[in-house]
């Protein structure tokens, strides 16, 4: 077994959290999606992960650092940065691919110091974004920025969050590689013949007329993704058009929040929150118009998944955005915060639906394969062997092609030796 796991590849993944979002499930598309017969991959995530989230792991190791976490706490930051050291430099890992903002810091930091070969960190969205203040974004500027110097490549998911990121002189140009989110985009290639009927059925299910004009979101609800605004909007737009209907599709630590604010505005009962929801494609069918609020983003996938869906757009000018809706041709791109923006566009799709509907039929267009979840991983798989086959990498190509080689060889061996990986893993050897 040990001869098996020695011609691998050796990988491990590091994020703050593991909850539902486009960062984590970017993460686990990639650590499911690599090629368990060339890659031994091992997962470290941090104590406020989701359990639904981590079960959805499958054959790679899980282990969970419950002092990895979001919110800066230097007990917590330096027991999670001892751990993270003592396992890379134990295991000797190939790769260290690092995911969002506090598991990018420490990891790579761990990684540089343990003189990993490569190390690799993907932006998911702006540390230094708008919505903090100006002293914290001039400390994540100079975190990042030195970080950068440790990092063999910086995996942007969005052309945007690249241009923010050189332009705050972080990396170098050559540093950066644009792979965007990939995801089951099969799910929202729907005809019109069945986007008909799961519109129906959902409208069925929540008790909406067909004829009624829905407006709709579906993201995490906490403060960062503005339903907030979302929920004022729909107060204004009311008073016009009483007949509107708005779905809330999403669960987070803002719901109940949210759900009090709609009371307050007396529009509850104009308002369906759905919760969480499996089948997003169905219900982002059933609406009319889709709206993105985040203050916030790297690349928006639930935009590619409106957009594939043949949806109109109204979103905030939040980072990737503008990628994904072309302002005018499938939609409006608003500034950020802006309600008044907001409603007015929202107002002319109400009054205008014939011309909603050519502008999401638009939008399908602009929505290639590169957002394909296989695409994503080959993408990754292909940077991997890149890096590893650099003269100043210890490995050569001759070697790096040596363990495929020898995977390949042993095909039905490796698949038992990884199904044995997928446990958690034990940290308290780690303190």
């Amino acid at each position: 077994m040990m001869a098996v796991e020695q011609t691998k590849i050796r990988v491990l993944h590091i994020i703050t959290r593991m909850i539902p979002g486009g960062a984590d499930d970017n993460t686990l598309q990639t650590v499911l999606g690599l090629d368990k017969d060339c890659y031994m991959v091992d997962l470290i995530v941090g104590g406020q992960s989701d359990e639904l989230m981590l079960r959805r792991v499958e054959f790679c190791r899980v282990i969970i650092i419950p002092e990895l976490v979001r919110n800066p706490s230097p007990y917590n930051d330096l027991r999670a940065f001892i751990k993270i050291y003592r396992l890379i430099r134990h295991e000797k890992y190939h790769i260290v691919h690092t995911h969002t903002a506090k598991a990018g810091i420490l990891g790579r930091l761990a990684a540089w110091l343990t003189h990993s070969p490569i190390i690799v960190h993907t932006l998911h969205g702006a540390t230094f974004h708008r919505a903090i203040s100006s002293r914290e974004a001039a400390l994540y500027r100079i975190l990042e920025r030195l970080a950068a110097r440790i990092t063999d490549k910086l995996v942007s998911v969005g052309d945007d969050l690249r241009r923010i990121y050189l332009s705050a002189r972080v990396g170098r140009p050559e540093q950066y590689v644009t792979i965007r989110s990939g995801f089951e985009i099969s799910r929202f290639r729907l005809s019109d013949a069945e986007l008909a009927l799961r519109r129906r059925k959902i409208r069925r299910e929540l008790g909406i007329s067909e004829n009624a004009w829905i407006i709709g979101s579906a993201s995490r609800l906490e403060p960062r993704k503005g339903q907030f605004y979302f929920l004022q909007a729909a107060k204004r737009l009311l008073s016009d058009y009483p007949e509107l209907v708005f779905i809330i599709a999403g669960d987070g630590p803002s719901a109940k929040e949210l759900r009090t604010l709609a009371q307050s505005l007396r529009i509850a009962d104009k308002v369906h929150f759905l919760g969480h929801r499996k089948d997003i494609e169905d219900v982002m069918s059933a609406m009319d118009v889709f709206v993105l609020s985040s203050l916030w983003e790297g690349l928006p996938q639930v935009l590619v998944q409106a957009a594939a869906l043949g949806r109109p757009i109204v979103s905030f000018d939040a980072e990737g955005a503008k990628e994904i809706v072309h302002g005018g041709e499938n939609g409006f791109v608003v500034p950020r915060g802006d309600e008044n923006a907001l409603t007015e566009s929202l107002a002319y799709l109400t009054a205008n639906p014939k011309r909603a509907k050519q502008m999401g039929l638009l939008g399908r267009r602009f929505i290639g394969e590169e957002y394909d979840k296989e695409i994503m991983v080959r993408r990754i798989d292909k940077l991997y062997r890149e890096l590893l086959a650099r003269p100043e990498t210890i490995f050569s190509r001759r070697n790096i092609k040596k363990l495929v080689q020898h995977s390949d060889e042993h095909n039905a061996e490796s698949v038992n030796t990884i199904q044995a990986q997928h446990r958690q893993f034990d940290t308290s050897g780690l303190n």
